[in-house]
């Protein structure tokens, strides 16, 4: 029977190696994989171990996400949350679909304005803080 690679055992065992890192440190990983599943590794091995099992994992996905051709794109849905910038709570949550057409996309002209207008309130916050000292 043919040696079976530290990699391969590795990669067998990725998910129980995931499930341990969160709760240990990779030194603490290595000596448990020691014990309990016999993979004999060094903490810069299972460093270089872990990136090279995402990165083949992710380019797999990437090369497989490629392969459909019938994927249909949905809009966007955005979610917005107005705060109040004295108090930090939030005054109004919505979720809004861009290609909802109630949904009008304010005018860079609005959005200059609007931001006048905050920096002119946060200037005023900065100068009363500074008169109240």
């Amino acid at each position: 029977m043919a040696k079976r690679t530290k990699f391969s055992k590795f990669r067998d065992l990725y998910e129980v190696i995931e499930e341990l890192a969160v709760s240990y440190t990779y030194e603490g990983v290595v000596e448990i994989l020691a014990e309990r599943h016999d993979l004999i590794l060094t903490t810069g091995t299972l460093t270089n171990y872990l990136y090279r099992y995402r990165k083949e994992s992710k380019e797999l996905s990437v090369a497989t996400d490629n392969s459909s051709s019938n994927i249909e794109v949905k809009p966007e849905m955005k979610k917005q949350i107005f705060v109040d910038l004295y108090s930090n709570d939030p005054i109004q949550e919505s979720n809004t679909d861009v290609s909802d057409e109630s949904y009008v996309q304010p005018t860079h002209e609005e959005l200059d304005t609007a931001m006048k207008r905050f920096e002119a309130k946060l200037a005023n916050k900065r100068n009363r803080s500074l008169f109240d000292k």
